[in-house]
């Protein structure tokens, strides 16, 4: 029985396809709200510079977390990758993000994308929102790990078995405090987010800077031929990953590659919050595609070409050393500093994502009404921020970061596969559907845009351990007892 419900969008089939060209192919998005069926919610405020920012910290926050792949792939991969990889995965990820997240502008961002494609298969857009959903509240896990790791390298002390319960309690503790600001409501998020980015990047402009002349281009060809005696290493290792003739630990590697350089779209859940998406989504993307770029590249160029540390001293947290070494302890300091404001707003970007998420998915029919109440007091979805909090407590009992990133990944991969293949769908049966933003190119010329990020989705579900399939498989089980469960009362009542 396909599942009875309001189509909040996408509803305009009459209107002209119109041709375009990447940032002037706006229609008067003033019509496309006039004669789209929507649910009446607070004013839009968010402009293209707010979100183009909260962009930025739903996919990176700035190089935080780059050390692995340093150390699983080697200078020369990791500075090849960095350098081509926003080009040909994020790009047309941003891409599919600008045209359905200004068509569709509701909460529930990629699920209705999925449902709107595949309308007599509604299990599929269900299934799109606990894929995406898991792996978002898997993914804001790290955020207080990663914090974690760099204050612990900032002040040299290695982790002892006696410290897991003090970190558990941190973990917990910050959480807990970073979702209760959450829930004070979403408001400032946009402003809030540009005066992190400031502050966050702002050591990293004078590491820059200061060790431009510092230097050394040969060691940006140092390749991953060599393996440390660290334990890091030896963990690495140990997971019986695929090596090539150059020694690159590509599970690793490519993972970390795909948790750095994804997440455009999240975005999708806030298209109801934001001021003329039309416009505003195209800009946004192409503002926080290059943002994401530079903020990778050019720290990771300089701290690769001034140090000499070998693949295994580059765990997590090592940047924040690198920087103590070139600039000094104070701007070592700064960038821990920067790590936790970032975490903040990464984490912030996160939750509200996957909360709005869960109210829009309960607004479609997919999750009890109760999800789609909001705090009278705030206007934030409490209960879908408290779901998010109960999952993030249990994956923080996870000591690994690796671990953490491969989880969220294969997960993430199969929820963007499906966004992929309804962005598809929805340019060849629905080509005349009214588009705010239409990327400048035939279903055809679509196509081999999306070759670069499929292939990668493939290749990292192919690289996937099998404790990370165990858990996607866990999620799509859960799935389909939820929705059984669901039609059964339906029926019923």
């Amino acid at each position: 029985m396909v599942l009875t419900h309001r189509k909040v969008n996408g509803m305009n089939v009459d209107a002209q396809k119109t041709e375009s060209s990447p940032l002037n192919s706006i229609d008067n998005t003033n019509k496309v709200q006039e004669e789209t069926p929507s649910k009446e919610r607070h004013h839009r405020g968010i402009g293209t510079i707010q979100l183009g920012v909260i962009v930025f910290f739903a996919v990176s926050g700035g190089p935080f977390g780059i050390e692995e792949a340093v150390a699983s792939g080697g200078v020369f991969f990791s500075l090849i990758a960095f350098a081509i990889l926003p080009w040909i995965i994020s790009l047309p990820e941003a891409l599919v993000t600008a045209e359905l997240g200004s068509t569709y502008t509701e909460a529930s961002g990629t699920v209705a994308w999925v449902e709107e494609a595949f309308e007599n298969y509604p299990y599929l857009a269900f299934l799109q929102g606990c894929l995406a959903w898991t792996s978002g509240a898997t993914d804001n896990a790290i955020y207080p790990v990663l914090f974690w790791e760099y204050a612990r390298q900032l002040l040299g002390n290695d982790e002892e078995e006696g410290d897991s319960l003090l970190r558990f309690i941190y973990l917990s503790g910050t959480c807990l405090i970073l979702a209760y600001i959450n829930y004070r409501g979403l408001e400032a998020v946009g402003d809030m987010s540009i005066t992190i980015c400031v502050l966050a990047m702002s050591p990293f402009l004078v590491f820059i800077v200061v060790g431009f002349n510092q230097i050394q281009p040969s060691r940006w060809l140092q390749t991953a031929n060599s393996i440390g005696n660290n334990s890091t290493m030896d963990n690495i290792v140990d997971e019986n990953e695929s090596w090539d003739i150059s020694g690159v630990m590509w599970g690793p590697f490519l993972n970390n590659l795909f948790w750095n350089l994804n997440s455009y779209d999240s975005a999708a859940s806030f298209a109801g919050e934001v001021k003329d998406p039309g416009r505003a989504f195209p800009k946004a993307m192409f503002l926080s595609v290059g943002f994401v770029a530079l903020a990778y590249l050019l720290p990771l160029l300089v701290a690769t070409g001034c140090s000499s540390a070998g693949r295994e001293e580059w765990v997590d947290g090592y940047l924040a050393t690198i920087v103590a070494d070139v600039v000094g302890p104070w701007c070592g300091a700064w960038v821990v500093i920067a790590a936790g404001l970032s975490n903040l707003a990464m984490f912030q970007s996160e939750m509200s994502s996957d909360a709005y998420q869960i109210m829009g998915m309960a607004e479609r029919g997919f999750l009890p009404q109760i999800f789609s109440r909001k705090s009278s007091k705030y206007g934030t979805p409490i209960y879908g921020i408290m779901l998010g909090v109960g999952v993030i407590l249990l994956m923080n009992m996870s000591s690994s970061l690796t671990h953490l990133i491969e989880m969220l990944n294969f997960n993430y991969a199969l929820s963007l596969l499906l966004a992929f293949m309804a962005f598809l769908k929805l340019r060849i049966s629905k080509p005349e559907l009214h588009r705010p933003y239409r990327i400048p190119l035939p279903t055809w010329g679509c196509v081999i845009l999306l070759i670069p990020p499929i292939l990668s989705i493939l290749i990292i579900m192919m690289l996937a351990s099998w404790t990370t399939i165990c858990f996607c498989l866990g999620t799509i089980i859960l799935s389909m007892i939820m929705w059984t469960f669901q039609q059964q009362n339906k029926k019923s009542t």
